[in-house]
């Protein structure tokens, strides 16, 4: 007898999933999985009962009004709805009595109105278990789908309507239906809405599909059961885990792409062996841009093909299909071994065809294909994968490597467990993300035997085997092997992450049950299996299971210098959404956000209007950003369509027909890689694609370039000068004129941006091959006639921008010479008359553009957006917004990622001169401005630090001065991914009037302006100076920079007692940890410091110097040049003005110079301090009143910058811009019994000043709870107040729980606290008017 299979708990909750439509963050299978293990359980006998009564007579209602579609049909079917729904509500889902109507008083107050103000929505009814309600319902008169907008007034599809309804009434789960259709909605605060709906027609046949939605819909889980296992928690859950997938499809795709490679690789040494030449293209990154775009190819087609966008028929299935391959292969697989998969080639065949077709179009008896275009699809782009060789084609792919490429893009392994997906429900954003991760690698040549190392998935380190023979060597035992190894791999390949020496010693050590079969599978040569042996068990596997080990002759994947530096991480569509919501809201009203408030007022523009928007992201990678947009302006177009009466087709029809137009006319999008332009446009794709029609054209809309580098004023190419104002035309050569007859006296690029733009308005409209002038090959030719257009002004641009950037565009006498031998050298190039020489002006580019540093580029490529769109940076006067997520790249970090003259160039030519340890993103900041609409709107994602110290000076500061007004901001905010540890800031703002009647909103509260730092304020501000009075007062510690200047204390004494003269070089040593974390605040380690002596000096102390000399010196001799600079025996950093400062007295202060608590102590003199801690040259204890109240504490805060979310105190931008009470000779006895008892009760308790101020701003820890706690409450206030008073204000400070900059204190309060830096402020500009200059700084007093 036959036993059936048992059905998998996957399969179970997969065949119901597979009936409902999702839409959104739905839920995952492991949240399913971990709420009903063994599967959902079908409907008991009385619910079944109930359902399969009440079904007959409302299917014969629809039936009649499907037929009839007329009135009384309708209010016959309505009845006949209502009946049923409250059957299955009550009976089949089991509310009963919990079930409240429309009347109830919890269901009556519960209601939204639409924009306009003209139509309401109100719940249909609710489940409540006393005070908690636990889903809304909403019933609506029959529709094609529940997501499709009514015909009320109000734009707003039944779907989208109980989403407001619950987040305006704070219900996290929903119920819509029309009767037939069914929806569980969820909308929860920072979530996204997510829906899935599901057919009662199939609820019989489909059984699955109701006996789940009654169990997610049971009572037990909306308000019983454990919170953890309610409907709302499993959403929330969901959305976690779909950051999961998304980052285990990151790395498997990455895996993938390495296993293509190396399968390309063995096709390739195959080829050799035959005697054949190589297949390869020359340059090798082409072979790792054809694997990603074979990746992309298939995720396409899934994404496609399950979503039905691409035809469905027999014909489609048979050839082109490939959704059903990875079954089918690992069907073979179990039946047939994976061996026999090895020798099979259909799935690679099948794959090259459907891309073919894909590009070119297929017409059958049964199938027309319409040629879709795409340059991802162009068999161009990957020639060398279709070349014949001398058996077939010269690359092949096995079905074995394609099974493994199918399963890593379908079956992520999440947690340890390989989950199947549909791509139903993956959104475009996620795709994107996956193939982000793919950036910032090549393919190189290998040129001897290469094996890929263990290490974080996806991350792995590579090593030449003979290198790795040669530590092995030379570092007997595991433990010391494991340390050597890991160190050859950070200094050789810095971005890759090798395991923990522990986990790799043990892998050494570990016995390798299929040693014998893994080295056969790479080599049957004995001598090779045997050097690979003893490695076996640190060797990583390739997805077939094989030891990655690479011949010479093959290529491999290999990180690019960019790789060091990228950081890639997963932007939910949430975030996308809100940064382009609020960037492009206020662009498609005529009356909108800017203007008022009260969004009733609001007055839409025409749809012509918001079509002719222009919308960029200057720096796109997978596109993220324009997909949202795309969204959001279709959205807004379809409104304005049905506000003016312009409606046709479905919903769906309209939504599609909009994205299209979007995409076609109002989107732009920039990268500096290749790669990273084919995912956008891939996402452009998807997000518009209509299975009857060609991709959108997108080739003439994304640009491949630095967004940094570039001409943006024609007239600084008709000068041939960064500063046309200062320049006067050229006259050499004709540039104007395609006729080589016609000469000009002077070079006019007005003649060629004309017929550019007219050529792109052409562009720019949606491709329809059934129209000759808007086909896929019109537009084709017409992106090859711009670039015929434009070439020789291109070359003339890269001109101006090569003879600047080679002296860092600083202005002066050396950039005019260079602009003048760069004219020559065009007017040879382009002469009037005679032969044209190049050789100078290549000369002049190939200096300019060629990196200083080891980059990804043999050239920089200039993106010079007034020739790439010149309708819209001459015509349209510039982009309406710019949004995205520029790259992050530390101000300390920007000359070694890409050279002194590119740094410099940022500096000169973004930033008008103004120096500063600025991040990278401040200057995509200033580019912005160039770029913009001169009343343009910008939404950007960065770092915290643009709020912060030098980056917010050059970046927003700058801006601000310029015109720019922020309207809405995220000053820090965790990323909403928990697989990406970091903090972002979010800026919104115009450079257009905004009414000063509008509230701005900072962090989601209403403020009447928000500054540069991001913070809240009445009104705008300009920042503080530094004051004379507080100079020479405030130090940083000393940067020793040698840990063999550290000794115990016991070794001091030692020494000490052998020799009494070393006392005078050796101290205790103080640093930011120990006066936070020791109760005493006293140093556990002392120090060797020389100070000034000369070298003949410090050797009369021998057990120092000694000990100096053999730890410190080889160390300095290695490091870095200005660690080299400064005598190996002493400090880099001494600090002689804080020595002198502090020579007369027993006593000052100190704070760490990280920390959340801010708070300085009171310590010794005697002993060295550290750079990790700021040190305040007084013993006064008025000024500890001063500089531990609450107003210098929020100063601190607000003006320092952050490590996350501790303050980093620094003495230039805290202290010296600090304006003191003037006498605070009344503040001694406060500060005096702040510290005394604090002390008392750290030294009682044993605990150090972060513990204790913990329990401080913990609004947990109450009064009564703790007594000392409460005492230091009540003493901080008094001493606020009495600071207060010491200005002479007369305002209450309002204590309690507050948070600021993401640290909930006990503190003053929001509003105190404004008012606080009000003054503040006030008093910093009335003092620096009174001093003249302010006080200059001493270089090393603020280093890092």
């Amino acid at each position: 007898m036959k036993h059936r299979k048992p059905i998998r708990p996957d399969d179970l909750h997969r065949s119901w999933l597979d009936l409902v439509e999702t839409e959104g963050p739905f839920l995952s299978l492991p949240v399913l999985k971990r709420v009903w293990p063994t599967g959902m359980a079908a409907l008991g006998d009385e619910p079944r009962a109930a359902l399969r009564a009440a079904l007959p007579d409302f299917e014969k209602a629809w039936d009649a009004l499907d037929r009839d579609q007329n009135e009384a049909a309708l209010d016959h079917y309505c009845k006949a709805r209502d009946l049923w729904v409250e059957t299955v509500l009550c009976d089949v889902f089991g509310w009963g009595a919990s079930y409240l109507t429309a009347d109830s008083p919890v269901v009556s107050t519960i209601q939204v109105q639409a924009p306009n103000r003209r139509t309401t929505a109100t719940p249909t009814g609710a489940l409540a278990h006393k005070d908690l309600v636990g889903a809304l319902v909403l019933v609506c008169d029959p529709v094609a789908s529940l997501h499709d907008a009514l015909d009320d007034g109000w734009n707003a599809s039944p779907i989208d309507r109980m989403s407001e309804l619950l987040r305006a009434s704070g219900t996290p789960i929903g119920v819509v239906t029309d009767g037939r259709w069914w929806a569980v909605v969820s909308a929860q605060k920072n979530l996204r809405t997510a829906s899935g709906v599901t057919d009662a027609h199939l609820w019989i046949e489909e059984s699955q599909a109701v006996s789940a939605l009654a169990q997610l819909l049971s009572r037990k889980h909306l308000v019983g059961g454990k919170a953890d296992d309610r409907l709302a928690k499993l959403f929330v859950d969901s959305v976690a885990d779909a950051a999961d997938i998304t980052e285990a499809l990151g790395v498997q795709v990455r895996q993938a792409v390495e296993l293509l490679i190396q399968s390309f690789s063995e096709s390739a040494l195959r080829a050799a062996e035959r005697g054949e030449p190589d297949p390869f293209p020359a340059d090798r990154d082409e072979v790792y841009q054809a694997a990603v775009t074979v990746m992309m190819r298939v995720v396409f087609l899934l994404f496609a093909e399950e979503r039905s966008l691409l035809p469905e028929n027999e014909l489609f299935a048979a050839g082109y299909s490939l959704s059903d391959r990875f079954d089918l292969l690992d069907q073979r697989a179990r039946d047939e071994g994976h061996g026999a998969l090895g020798g099979t080639y259909i799935t690679w065949h099948r794959l090259l065809a459907a891309s073919r077709a894909l590009y070119e179009g297929a017409v059958f008896e049964d199938l027309r294909l319409p040629a879709y275009g795409g340059s991802l699809f162009d068999p161009e782009r990957t020639a060398f994968l279709t070349a014949a060789g001398g058996d077939g084609l010269a690359i092949t792919v096995s079905d074995r490597v394609m099974l493994e490429v199918l399963r890593a893009v379908q079956m992520p392994v999440v947690k340890g467990e390989a989950l199947r997906i549909s791509f139903r429900e993956i959104d475009v954003e996620q795709i994107g993300y996956i193939y982000e991760g793919l950036l910032g690698y090549s393919a190189a040549d290998v040129e001897e035997i290469t094996v890929g190392l263990i290490g974080k998935a996806g991350a792995e380190p590579e090593i030449p085997l003979s290198v790795l023979e040669d530590i092995a060597a030379k570092h007997a035992g595991e433990a010391k092997l494991a340390a050597a190894i890991i160190k050859w791999a950070k200094e050789n390949q810095k971005a890759a992450e090798p395991p923990a020496a522990n986990a790799l010693a043990k892998a050494l050590k570990a016995e390798v049950e299929d040693v014998e079969t893994a080295i056969r599978a790479v080599s049957m040569d004995p001598k090779l299996q045997e050097q690979l042996r003893p490695f076996i068990g640190i060797i990583r596997r390739d997805l077939r299971g094989r030891p990655l080990v690479v011949m010479p002759g093959g290529v491999m994947v290999v990180e690019t210098p960019s790789r060091a530096n990228a950081g890639a991480h997963y932007t939910p569509k949430e975030l996308a959404d809100e940064v382009v919501e609020h960037a492009l809201k206020p662009l498609v009203y005529e009356v909108g956000p800017h203007q008022t408030d009260d969004d009733s007022q609001w007055v839409r523009l025409h749809s012509d209007q918001i079509l002719a928007l222009k919308v960029a992201d200057i720096a796109c990678g997978s596109g993220a950003f324009l997909v949202a947009a795309a969204r959001f302006l279709a959205g807004e177009v379809v409104k304005a369509w049905q506000e003016q009466g312009d409606v046709f087709g479905t919903p769906k029809e309209m939504e599609t027909r909009a994205l299209r137009k979007v995409v076609a006319q109002c989107l732009y999008g920039a990268d500096i890689n290749e790669l990273a332009v084919e995912m956008c446009k891939l996402s452009l794709w998807l997000v518009s694609l209509d299975k009857d029609l060609p991709f959108s054209f997108v080739d003439d809309k994304i640009f491949c370039g630095n967004s940094l580098l570039g001409i943006v004023d024609p007239k600084q190419i008709e000068t041939m000068s960064l500063e046309p104002e200062t320049s006067a035309p050229a006259t050499l050569f004709d540039i104007a004129s395609e006729s080589p007859d016609k000469l000009v006296d002077r070079m006019d690029t007005k003649e060629v941006l004309d017929k550019v733009t007219a050529l792109r308005r052409s562009l720019a409209s949606e491709v329809d091959n059934s129209d000759p002038q808007r086909s896929v090959a019109a537009k084709r030719r017409q992106v090859e006639r711009q670039r015929e257009l434009t070439a020789k002004l291109t070359n003339i641009a890269d001109g101006v921008i090569a003879a600047g950037l080679r002296l860092g565009g600083k202005p002066g006498k050396k950039l005019k010479e260079s602009y003048e031998d760069l004219r020559i050298a065009v007017g040879l190039a382009y002469p009037k008359k005679g032969e044209p020489d190049r050789a100078m002006l290549d000369g002049i580019l190939e200096v300019g553009l060629t990196p200083t540093v080891e980059t990804d580029y043999e050239r920089w490529k200039p993106l010079h957006w007034v020739l790439a769109a010149p309708d819209v940076i001459v015509d349209h006067k510039g982009f309406d917004a710019i949004i995205g997520n520029p790259p992050f790249v530390g101000g300390q970090k920007i000359t070694g990622a890409m050279g002194t003259n590119v740094r410099d160039w940022f500096v000169n030519r973004l930033a008008g001169g103004q120096k500063g340890s600025a991040d990278l993103v401040a200057y995509f900041f200033l580019r912005t401005k160039e770029l913009l609409t001169g009343s343009g709107n910008l939404g950007l994602i960065a770092t915290n630090t643009i709020a912060q110290g030098d980056t917010r000076e050059v970046g927003l500061d700058r801006l601000d001065a310029g015109g720019f007004t922020i309207t809405r901001a995220i000053q820090s905010r965790n990323w909403p991914v928990k697989t990406a540890n970091l903090e972002f800031a979010a800026v919104w703002g115009s450079f257009g009037p905004v009414s000063g009647s509008v509230k701005r909103i900072a962090d989601g509260k209403k403020a009447d302006w928000i500054i540069t730092m991001l913070d809240p304020a009445r009104s705008p501000e300009r920042p503080p100076k530094r004051l004379r009075e507080n100079a020479d007062m405030a130090f940083t510690g000393c940067y020793v920079l040698g840990l063999g200047f550290v000794i115990t204390p016991e070794e001091a004494s030692s020494w000490i007692e052998v020799d009494p003269n070393n006392k005078k070089v050796l101290f205790p040593y103080l640093n930011g940890e120990d006066l936070n974390q020791r109760p005493d605040s006293s140093p556990p380690r002392w120090v060797i410091d020389f100070f000034a002596k000369t070298e003949e000096e410090a050797r009369v102390f021998d057990l120092p110097f000694e000990r100096v000399c053999q730890t410190v010196k080889p160390e300095r001799e290695k490091g870095a040049a200005h660690a080299r600079k400064t005598p190996w025996w002493q400090f880099t950093r001494q600090r002689p003005a804080l020595r002198k400062a502090i020579a007369d007295l027993d006593q000052v202060l100190a704070i760490a110079r990280v920390s959340k608590t801010v708070m300085p102590l009171r310590v010794p003199t005697g002993q060295v301090v550290s750079e990790a801690a700021v040190v305040f040259a007084t013993d006064s204890y008025a000024d500890q009143a001063v500089l531990s109240s609450g107003l210098h504490q929020l100063w601190a805060v607000k003006y320092a910058s952050s490590m996350r979310t501790d303050v980093r105190y620094t003495p230039s931008d805290v202290f010296l811009t600090f304006p003191r009470p003037l006498d605070a000779g009344s503040l001694d006895e406060i500060g005096r019994t702040l510290d005394t008892e604090r002390r008392e009760i750290m030294l009682r308790r044993d605990l150090g000043l972060t513990k204790l101020y913990n329990l401080f701003n913990d609004p947990d820890v109450s009064d009564s709870a703790d007594r000392d706690v409460a005492r230091l409450r009540e003493i901080h206030v008094e001493l606020d107040r009495a600071v207060l008073a010491a200005y002479g204000w007369d305002f209450d400070p309002d204590h309690g729980f507050h948070e600021y900059r993401r640290m909930t204190r006990f503190t003053l309060s929001r509003e105190a606290r404004v008012e606080v830096f009000d003054r503040l402020l006030k008093e910093n500009h009335r003092r620096v008017a009174l001093q003249g200059e302010a006080p200059e700084v001493e270089a090393e007093e603020d280093d890092e």
